[in-house]
């Protein structure tokens, strides 16, 4: 799978301390988009790796109750998403799974959609049967395309007010989510940064 980066520990992308997995590649390219690099379909450098890589190293992150996947758009990647969920679900049933997308939950469920395939690099459309075993898998999906006229900064999980949070299991609620805030990450050399969640526009 095409991964953009990824974050041991952070409170602002879903309920308690959670790995964030970033996915690699998007075509919806929402404008204003906050992570516009995860765009393109990067086969670069270190940008693929194998799922049971992701996985193990999901697995390894200590004291976490649950991972987000955010991109990128994660179902532009669905095969190796719901491999990834199967995975973790295996051997951390315990763990919780989110999942940020630019789709809403209606294109969703009714195939609206389409994944990249890594083989030859061309399309193929969603369906509803897919959908549906990966939610299966999920606690929650923030679900919509980020639309900047409608940005808000009140609704928690969301970057604009036509987004909607989706629960998949019974293990949240929207009493669970936390308000909107954002966190800097700088690396122990000074080299990188990561800025996650939601940063005021100003």
């Amino acid at each position: 799978m095409l991964v953009h980066s990824m974050l041991p520990r952070s409170t602002v992308n879903g309920p308690g301390e959670r790995a964030v997995v970033w996915l690699q590649g998007c075509d919806l390219r929402c404008t204003g988009c906050w992570n516009p690099s995860s765009h393109t379909f990067d086969t670069s450098g270190d940008r693929w790796r194998p799922v049971e890589e992701v996985g193990a190293w999901i697995l390894a992150c200590p004291s976490i109750e649950g991972v987000t996947f955010s991109g990128g758009k994660p179902f532009q990647q669905a095969p190796e998403l719901q491999l990834l969920c199967e995975y973790i679900r295996a051997r951390k049933p315990a763990l919780s799974i989110g999942v940020f997308t630019g789709y809403t939950l209606r294109e969703l469920e009714q195939g609206r959609w389409h994944w990249r395939r890594n083989s030859d690099g061309g399309w193929t459309n969603g369906d509803a049967r897919l959908f549906t075993q990966i939610r299966q898998l999920l606690d929650f999906a923030v679900c919509g395309r980020y639309r900047q006229l409608m940005a808000c900064s009140d609704k928690p999980l969301c970057g604009s007010c036509n987004q909607d949070v989706v629960f998949f299991s019974d293990r949240y609620s929207q009493q669970d989510l936390p308000p909107q805030g954002y966190e800097v990450t700088i690396s122990e050399n000074g080299a990188t940064a990561i800025i996650t969640g939601f940063p005021p526009a100003d």
